[in-house]
């Protein structure tokens, strides 16, 4: 969130957007055209296990040379970077009535109540859920990080010589890409990786709540490679191209998906139910939400034949596929580079290079 140290608008210049996982790093940088943005370079490196591990930077060394490859590579200098949601907190608090200026303060005043740390342990920021009326009280989404996942990243960073310009959380990003700040609709997104399931309730487009589940494609993908004794690569493909399909030569596979993919539904589900159901002094902590319009899914694992469908017969709330390309190409125009699952993978890496043609939410 350097966003947590913003840099003034005279100052800023296109960036490469950096979404750091345990397993890769997505990268993405736009360019402006006559006829709007298109994407100039984009890309991904797998990271080897144990280098981040839940969102925590355990082997510095080895991701500064990834880093430096990716540099050198792209001729890359400036960048948006987005860290994992294991380790961060999202807190929504309603404040009295003040000027714009006091909002920080009061807030830092409210944390320690909500989060496990002491405010001088971590760095946040804010974003103002609309609509904003003189007078009334302000409603507003926090996005906290502990100092010691920040601090490690942005040694790397410096090491390298990359310039990050802003460092934002993947639930910032993400609901940059995919809904419009304007939206005054309740919305959850849902990023289906590989490992694990990362859930968003979205207030006026704003992100009030954040929960991750340890499960993801790739338990999918071991139950095939178990239950019809195939390998890796053999159950990935029976995956992505049967998916939830429940024709009769798919029935062993069919059955083999279905418990894990009833977990991350479990888990969508029980996220959801108490976000919207959960009373804190006698309101809502999600200021009387009382309805959920539309879950909006993303991740490599979302497109999943048949997954959008199930989840929406079983949570009995309108499910869709995320747009990516929401705020680059107007309505009807593709990317005929990237495949749509593909770009997909890539919301949050495109949320983040959004940031110089975007007002930042």
């Amino acid at each position: 969130m350097l966003k947590f140290f913003p840099v003034p608008k005279y100052l800023s210049r296109s960036a490469t957007g950096f979404d750091i996982s345990d397993r890769s790093i997505k990268f993405m940088e736009f360019k402006a055209g006559n006829d709007g943005l298109y994407p100039s370079f984009w890309g991904e490196r797998e990271i080897p296990a144990g280098i981040v591990e839940g969102g925590e930077l355990k082997d510095p060394a080895q991701l500064a040379l990834i880093l430096q490859e990716l540099k050198n590579k792209f001729n890359l200098n400036d960048v948006f970077i987005s860290l994992p949601d294991d380790k961060a907190f999202t807190v929504n608090l309603v404040l009295p009535p003040m000027k714009e200026e006091e909002i920080r303060g009061s807030i830092e005043l409210q944390l320690e109540e909500h989060i496990p740390l002491p405010i001088t342990d971590v760095i946040f920021d804010y974003d103002l859920v609309p609509p904003v009326r003189e007078g009334a009280k302000i409603e507003v989404g926090v996005f906290v990080l502990p100092r010691s996942i920040v601090e490690p990243y942005l040694s790397v960073f410096s090491q390298v010589g990359l310039n990050i310009l802003a460092i934002e959380t993947q639930s910032e990003a993400l609901a940059r890409t995919l809904v419009w700040h304007e939206n005054l609709a309740t919305t959850a997104i849902v990023d289906i990786g590989r490992s694990h399931t990362a859930i968003f309730l979205l207030k006026n487009g704003v992100v009030v709540a954040a929960a991750t589940a340890p499960v993801g494609g790739e338990a999918i993908t071991k139950s095939l490679e178990k239950s019809l004794k195939i390998d890796f690569a053999q159950a990935e493909k029976i995956k992505t191209e049967q998916g939830l399909l429940r024709a009769t030569a798919n029935q062993e596979a069919f059955f083999a998906t279905i418990p894990v993919v009833s977990a991350i539904k479990d888990e969508i589900e029980r996220r959801i139910n108490f976000w919207l159901e959960y009373k804190e002094e006698g309101e809502l902590t999600t200021s009387r939400l009382k309805t959920l319009n539309q879950i909006i899914l993303c991740g490599g694992q979302a497109t999943l034949p048949g997954f959008a469908e199930y989840l929406e017969v079983h949570l009995k709330r309108p499910v869709v596929l995320g747009n990516p390309w929401l705020k680059v190409f107007r309505p009807g125009q593709a990317f005929p580079l990237l495949k749509f699952n593909e770009a997909l993978r890539f919301s949050t890496a495109i949320g983040l290079a959004l940031r110089n043609f975007v007002n930042p939410s």
